[in-house]
């Protein structure tokens, strides 16, 4: 993978790696800003891994002791940009649907839901508001500006101004009456 700037492989990629030894990848190259696809074992829920967001191939594999184990962990930091559930019993998959908050959740799947142009893509909390894909991306990036439009002549609303005359007074009460 190629890394978006030389700072997130030499400042980055440092402090992730000295979280736990990689069982799988974990060559770097700052120059060429690129960083190999690793799996990261063993790794301390307060690491820094663990408390930043991963914007490169580096996969921490956290063991648990169980649904709630795993659902506590989730909920007691930020909300995940995407959360990946590994489970075809749907009781487990009805428990992180409930009980985590996150911007996508996938089971069984690893961001594939991006590659779904029907799906929204985006984040809650610290990891991003909005939806982007598609329908959602054009509404989340477009702003709706109201536009009214009228004539200068002949001035058509000249019974909002003042001086209110009887007539003015009665052309606007019936009109009230027949908007309500």
């Amino acid at each position: 993978m190629r890394a978006s700037s030389t700072r997130d492989v030499s400042t980055r990629w440092p402090a992730c790696s000295a979280t736990a030894p990689p069982c799988w990848g974990g060559r770097s190259d700052a120059a060429d800003k690129y960083i190999e696809p690793t799996v990261l074992t063993d790794v301390a829920e307060d690491s820094r891994v663990m408390s930043e967001e991963i914007f490169g191939p580096i996969l921490p594999v956290i063991a648990v002791d169980g649904l709630d184990d795993a659902i506590r962990r989730i909920t007691a930091g930020e909300k995940p940009l995407a959360l990946y559930v590994f489970s075809n019993r749907d009781e487990v998959r009805k428990a992180f649907l409930r009980r985590t908050s996150s911007g996508a959740v996938g089971f069984n799947a690893v961001m594939i839901h991006q590659t779904v142009g029907g799906l929204p893509f985006g984040g809650v909390g610290e990891s991003g508001m909005g939806s982007y894909h598609g329908e959602y991306g054009f509404v989340t990036f477009s702003h709706e500006k109201a536009v009214l439009s009228k004539p200068l002549k002949p001035e058509s609303l000249a019974m909002i101004f003042p001086p209110y005359t009887r007539r003015v007074d009665s052309i606007a009460r019936g009109l009230m009456r027949k908007l309500s």
